[in-house]
């Protein structure tokens, strides 16, 4: 009761504290760091195993079945939330476990349920990939890079490093990273009637490139007042400088590489792909990194983006916003607590019919 009778003989500093609890509580309401998923980590293991050639029923059948049999003996296994996926070649599995499972013996318990079985499997499957899976860590921006006239070449050498660059230097960006690249490489097609004549083996052309195509630190320039690396600049930038490599000597006579293969440029074999509104594309993925907020690393991200002058028709744009579906929620939550307030309000009016007894209680 001492509360209430010092609030009633003292009002001035009732009203002050109230109105300093709610300018505390406004103001921590505006500086709310906002995400989009909870920073809960349940423990979430995936597994891919690769069957090569193998269709889904085979899979399913020989990989699955087996697999799922033995990770749902593992202690403390969610079921219900546990699934599987079979389809040409690859089975896939996403584990859940409860909260109360640290992630590393989660994983270590399914390797381990794994390996128990491994002689049952076939022979031709790959050995399981085993992750650990979080849900935060997933991409929280999803760009394309796209242009009308340039080639998928010169749109990955904006990609990267113009845009990553940009992107990784965003404070709470942890990764960027490009889907559907294509980054040049030099091409070494060998010919192995000039190379018997020669007496040149493989081994001697994969020795001869990595001893003449490195770049390495060499030491320290120390001055009075300042220290410069040297570093031993020794990349090779086009087909002619690898047609130069010595590969071997015989008889006295050098054997060069363009001597016993065709060297070219050419690009990597393309092993993802990105496309936007039907155009081909190069994507990014923008991850970031635990405690930061969705919406303030998004924002950030964008301004970034804004910044960077690009060359000829190419652009960068935004084709899944995480922090688009963080403000909607939080809006919705902030509407809700106002709508709350205001019926709140009115049930005590219409209960006591006073608005000054409504505005004490």
């Amino acid at each position: 009761m001492w509360i209430s009778n010092f609030a009633i003989r003292n009002p001035l500093i009732t009203i002050v504290t109230m109105l300093a609890l709610a300018a505390f509580g406004v103001a921590a309401l505006f500086n709310l760091e906002t995400d989009e998923f909870p920073d809960i980590a349940q423990p979430i293991v995936s597994v891919s195993v690769i069957y090569p050639g193998a269709s889904p029923d085979v899979v399913e059948r020989e990989v699955v079945e087996p697999i799922e049999e033995a990770i749902f003996s593992i202690e403390g296994l969610d079921r219900g939330m546990t699934r599987s996926n079979a389809v040409d070649g690859l089975a896939q599995f996403t584990v859940f476990f409860d909260f109360n499972k640290p992630v590393a013996q989660a994983a270590q318990d399914v390797r381990d349920a794994i390996s128990t079985i491994r002689g049952d499997l076939p022979t031709e499957m790959e050995d399981p990939i085993i992750t650990r899976f979080d849900p935060a860590e997933q991409s929280i921006l999803s760009l394309t890079v796209t242009s009308a006239t340039m080639s998928q070449e010169a749109l990955t050498a904006i990609a990267d490093p113009t845009v990553v660059g940009a992107l990784r230097g965003v404070s709470g960006v942890a990764e960027a990273d490009v889907v559907g690249g294509q980054y040049p490489e030099m091409t070494v097609q060998l010919r192995p009637a000039a190379m018997q004549a020669a007496g040149v083996g493989v081994a001697d052309i994969v020795r001869a490139l990595g001893s003449e195509n490195l770049a390495a630190p060499v030491g320290r320039l120390n001055g009075a007042l300042q220290e410069r690396s040297i570093r031993l600049k020794g990349r090779l930038e086009d087909a002619a400088a690898f047609r130069t490599v010595v590969v071997a000597e015989r008889g006295g006579q050098l054997i060069r590489l363009g001597d016993v293969a065709d060297v070219f440029a050419g690009s990597e074999e393309v092993r993802t792909a990105a496309a936007f509104n039907g155009k081909t594309a190069v994507g990014i993925e923008v991850k970031k990194s635990k405690g930061y907020s969705t919406t303030a690393v998004v924002e950030d991200a964008k301004a970034a983006l804004d910044a960077l002058e690009l060359p000829g028709d190419a652009q960068v744009e935004v084709v899944r916003d995480a922090g688009v579906r963080v403000e909607a929620a939080v809006d919705n939550v902030k509407s809700a607590l106002i709508e709350g307030a205001l019926l709140t309000v009115l049930v005590v009016f219409l209960f006591l019919n006073s608005w000054r007894s409504t505005v004490i209680t």
